[in-house]
């Protein structure tokens, strides 16, 4: 008989949470890049709140932030893998990790456009 869900032990769900959760704590405390995106989460939060921005602008910030969050914890993936598997001064590694923070600036540039074009008529 073929299974529709996993029934995991619920405890097993909760330390899924904890080491998530410890990642993201990871991040924060050893990432300058993503505190400031942290930072800019939290303005744009403040900013919605205070100028009443409608659902479907909440709806795009939060997708366009949390992809820029989430980028931003795969290129320290990568680049603690690029790390971790070798030492030296590799132009592959180089490659990797430079395509890797690209990826994370297109997410940046996409979500300051959003932000932009949220807040600048209302802020001017």
């Amino acid at each position: 008989m073929i299974k529709l869900f996993n029934h995991r032990h619920p405890i097993r769900q909760v330390k899924s949470f904890k080491y998530a959760f410890e990642g993201i704590l990871h991040a924060i405390i050893n990432e300058p890049n993503f505190r400031i995106q942290m930072f800019i989460v939290a303005l744009a939060s403040f900013l919605g709140k205070f100028y009443k921005i409608t659902n479907i602008e909440w709806s795009i910030m939060i997708i366009a932030l949390g992809l820029l969050l989430a980028a931003e914890i795969i290129n320290t993936v990568v680049e603690e893998i690029m790390d971790h598997f070798t030492k030296e001064n590799d132009p592959v590694v180089k490659i990797i990790k430079d395509l890797s923070a690209s990826f994370v600036l297109v997410f940046a540039l996409t979500a300051g456009t959003i932000l932009y074009l949220t807040f600048y008529q209302k802020i001017f």
